[in-house]
């Protein structure tokens, strides 16, 4: 059909300048290819993997959009930490870096997403996690950033963790919160928070 598998905003330009643009006619080339050639360029972005896979109806794809819909506040490395359930992300968004997580389910590679191997665990659950979250705005403007999630997804795995105790405990020292530069500092700021003035201390950093 003639599509433009590549360089859509070089054949804007050109057109709009009236100038010619040179172009190769590659026969048998699908998404798969073209992901290919634009990894390699390193100008495909986590949402243009989104869209493409979008744009094909592929199910798990269509629920991140949603999600992303539903939740406006979240960056997007925020939700696919959300949807995923880790408390360590797939993917170095910047970087696009490898980066692995191995759990009780498993190790989860950083080509998933960008190979339409998207796994959205429990979309109801995510949506719940989202709003538990949201439950700290109130308290805490940086209740989105994507390392401070990924700290509460870390929580939220621990059997003892109370999340109406932290909010009660954020209701009576709404000044505690502030910025951290990594997970691990979120997580000791939170449980000194969780702790604070509790005689049997409990641990939420493991």
């Amino acid at each position: 059909s003639y599509e433009i598998i590549d360089g859509q905003h070089r054949f804007e330009a050109a057109k709009e300048l009236g100038l010619p643009i040179n172009y190769i006619v590659c026969t048998g080339y699908s998404l798969q290819e073209v992901q290919l050639l634009n990894t390699n360029m390193k100008n495909w972005k986590s949402e243009d993997y989104l869209n493409a896979y979008c744009d094909l109806r592929y199910p798990q794809y269509l629920k991140f959009r949603e999600f992303m819909q539903m939740f406006p506040d979240f960056g997007f490395a925020s939700c696919e930490t959300i949807l995923s359930n880790l408390a360590t992300p797939h993917i170095n968004l910047k970087s696009k870096e490898l980066i692995s997580e191995t759990n009780t389910t498993g190790t989860y590679m950083v080509r998933s997403f960008e190979e339409g191997n998207l796994n959205i665990p429990n979309f109801q659950k995510s949506i719940e996690t989202a709003k538990k979250i949201q439950q700290i705005k109130p308290y805490y403007d940086g209740y989105n950033r994507a390392t401070f999630v990924r700290a509460m997804i870390g929580l939220f795995k621990i059997d003892h963790y109370s999340h109406q105790k932290m909010i009660d405990r954020l209701e009576a020292n709404p000044t505690f919160m502030q910025h951290c530069s990594n997970v691990g500092q979120y997580k000791a700021m939170l449980e000194e928070i969780y702790n604070f003035r509790r005689r049997k201390k409990v641990t939420l950093r493991f």
